[in-house]
């Protein structure tokens, strides 16, 4: 399989798992070509073409041509520098690697990441948050994240993998949309009598019961394990990185219980105790990996030979 045709498989299994409608994307990504021919000659060249038929800004090859032949994959939560150099010395080993799946953005796909997080809005309005509101609260951290994000050096992972000749990846919100979708109809769809009982439907769930065993389990960061979950909602897991605390108690107007969440920042934690919601952290790299392998499940489909090799937190785990 090309990896043009493989990233492009990827992108179109995420939309199918965004809580938005394909019609909304559609939209989207028609209003973004449209805006091109408005463009004179000197802003022409800064149009990013990836945005006219790819909706997430965090996700896009960093490293190829894209006419790269792939069927296997080194796999990884966080890749930069050192594992692009791992990759490197386990080819001199004589391990095959035609590609790096990276799932947190790096390159381009992080210098866009705040691009990505007003599907938070509309992740929130299917928990009953109004959409004024949430738009509201998120601009400013969207903000926030842009200066943060524009003061880092992001090409070093993108560079180092450019001069090894290792084609690369970035897949984030594709997979995150997956994983939210798979936890809404595991945890979120069900009935349970208090948190603990949250905590063990998730650890029967492969990745969160290896990571238990690693010292890494899901946690109440709010409640107690006998807490009654009430509403239960997993608004932490898709949308580029955390929204403001602002949205906690947005969500706690909307009759919210009980939160579960990839990672949990002190200021939403805060809110949580002033405002009575429930919070569970999930494993952050677990829940990851959950997302990963959801989109492998796919791709093999596409690709029967297609192999990975895990690196950087993911572990493989296939579902039928």
């Amino acid at each position: 399989m090309k990896l043009k045709d493989l990233f492009a498989q990827a992108i179109t299994y995420g939309m199918e798992a965004d809580v938005r409608s394909k019609a909304d994307l559609q939209k989207k990504l028609k209003k973004y070509s449209d805006k091109a021919k408005k463009l004179d000659t000197k802003d022409k060249k800064f149009f990013d073409e990836e945005r006219t038929w790819n909706p997430y800004s965090d996700s896009r090859i960093i490293n190829g041509t894209g006419n790269e032949d792939v069927t296997r994959l080194m796999v990884g939560i966080d890749i930069e520098t050192p594992e692009v150099l791992l990759a490197d010395r386990l080819r001199e080993k004589g391990e095959k690697i035609d590609c790096l799946f990276i799932h947190h953005p790096e390159g381009r796909a992080l210098a866009d990441l705040e691009k990505v997080m007003p599907l938070q809005v509309d992740v929130l309005a299917s928990v009953g948050v109004p959409v004024n509101h949430s738009e509201a609260q998120l601009k400013p951290r969207m903000d926030r994240i842009w200066r943060a994000i524009h003061a880092d050096n992001l090409f070093r992972t993108e560079r180092a993998a450019e001069l090894l000749g290792i084609p690369a990846f970035c897949c984030h919100t594709p997979t995150d949309n997956l994983v939210w979708r798979f936890i809404e109809k595991e945890i979120c769809s069900k009935n349970f009598d208090c948190l603990a009982d949250i905590l063990d439907a998730l650890l029967k769930i492969p990745e969160y019961e290896y990571y238990a065993k690693k010292g890494n389990p899901p946690i109440i960061v709010n409640g107690t394990p006998d807490s009654r979950p009430g509403k239960i909602v997993a608004t932490e897991f898709t949308g580029g990185t955390n929204g403001p605390e602002e949205q906690l108690i947005e969500q706690s107007k909307a009759g919210v219980g009980t939160i579960l969440s990839m990672h949990v920042t002190e200021k939403t934690w805060e809110e949580a105790k002033k405002h009575h919601v429930n919070m569970i952290q999930c494993s952050h790299m677990a829940s990851d990996a959950i997302g990963i392998n959801l989109l492998l499940d796919k791709l093999t489909k596409h690709e029967k030979k297609l192999d990975v090799l895990e690196t950087s937190g993911f572990i493989r785990v296939k579902r039928k």
